[in-house]
């Protein structure tokens, strides 16, 4: 792929989307849910949530480098960065009490194999 590839390729072409585009989280309710790009879904209660952290890898830029972990009383539900709905996940997030934008900003900044706790239930 060129690097002024994405001009020519069109919003509404699927095939063209990353595959972490292709997943899709959101909140529903009292609950958070995960689809993957195979279909296949994962949920948790907001409620049981007692982590999240971002986990970073150097496998970018053409692997998945980001991960959100959000570790929850029933398991733990694994969202990768730049699915469809981040934005809308993190500003949900960002709503917990002693949520950390300074952990996140560092997660987002880092190249290499990381874990950066952004909330924890206290």
């Amino acid at each position: 792929m060129g690097i002024f590839s994405f001009f020519k390729k069109s919003k509404k072409d699927k095939s063209s989307l990353e595959p972490e585009s292709k997943w899709k989280v959101k909140f529903i309710g009292t609950t958070i849910k995960a689809t993957d790009y195979d279909g296949i879904e994962s949920s948790i209660e907001i409620s049981g949530i007692h982590q999240i952290i971002i986990e970073t890898n150097d496998s970018g830029p053409w692997g998945t480098d980001v991960w959100w972990r959000i570790l929850s009383n029933s398991g733990v539900l694994s969202v990768p960065g730049g699915a469809s709905g981040e934005s809308e996940m993190l500003e949900n997030f960002q709503r917990f009490p002693n949520f950390d934008n300074g952990q996140l900003i560092k997660a987002m900044g880092s190249t290499e194999n990381a874990e950066f706790i952004v909330w924890k239930n206290q």
